[in-house]
């Protein structure tokens, strides 16, 4: 697709959600460039209102660009594809530093976990209030919150074992590693409330005698990512006992857009 098409296809669009006969940009930009040139007097030489023609050209074509990613489909689409709160993997496997004797799937980092604390000593320790969600999810009971550096885990969990829901925020961005990373293919855009936000199902795993992690899209892990007034949020299902099958992509949206 040439230049011009693509310019075709952007005016076109454009003229749809906001006919021209409904703008008034161009008035006001020419009022305004005429009221600066009549402040510099009558002795302006032939070529300026050549370079004020061109500035006003940008100009509109700017506005009319942003308007486009606010306003049409296919600008929300180019504007999501930007948009990158999972960290990008750049292949399906990678090798291992080190030997893994054994990983716990429902550890957010490979931190060791610090001890339970309430909510409220997580606030304080965290100096930021933290979100919540208005009840205990269905097939969970509630465990408490931990610290990861600056990062708060608010944690439940399925009685018994087998599953694990974990509601991660943090006024410094998502706790990354290798293993938080995804596959490009295995990222879903999504929306939480009016944030843009992305889905993901799987993880890297470790195969027995292997030295390299694989991607597992299969793996019963389910994470969504968002950022909301400046606080980065992941909330994160592990397992996929009976109980707790209900919990998909859209009950998982759900829960995230009930946050108080």
């Amino acid at each position: 697709m040439d230049k011009k098409q693509v310019q075709s296809i952007l005016q076109d669009a454009l003229e749809e959600k906001i006919p021209s006969s409904e703008v008034n940009l161009w008035r006001a930009v020419k009022t305004s460039l005429v009221a600066g040139t009549k402040q510099q007097g009558a002795n302006m030489n032939t070529t300026q209102p050549r370079r004020i023609s061109r500035v006003a050209y940008a100009t509109l074509t700017i506005l009319a660009l942003l308007a486009l990613a606010f306003i049409t489909p296919q600008g929300r689409a180019f504007a999501q594809s930007i948009i990158q709160l999972f960290t990008r993997a750049q292949s399906e496997s990678f090798e291992l530093e080190e030997p893994v004797a054994q990983t716990d799937p429902s550890a957010p980092t490979a931190m060791p976990p610090s001890p339970l604390i309430s909510v409220a000593e997580a606030e304080t320790l965290a100096g930021f209030n933290l979100a919540e969600l208005p009840s205990v999810p269905q097939g969970f009971e509630y465990l408490g919150a931990r610290m990861y550096g600056s990062s708060v885990s608010i944690e439940y969990a399925v009685p018994g074992g087998g599953g694990n829901l974990i509601l991660m925020q943090s006024q410094n961005g998502f706790l990354e590693s290798d293993w938080a990373q995804v596959p490009a293919e295995a990222i879903v855009p999504v929306k939480v409330g009016e944030a843009d936000a992305e889905y993901a199902q799987g993880t890297f795993v470790v195969m027995a005698g292997e030295a390299s992690a694989t991607w597992n899209p299969d793996a019963p892990i389910l994470r969504l990512r968002w950022v909301k007034d400046g606080i980065w949020f992941e909330l994160t299902k592990y397992g996929d006992v009976q109980s707790i099958e209900y919990l998909d992509m859209e009950s998982l949206i759900a829960l995230a857009e009930s946050l108080k």
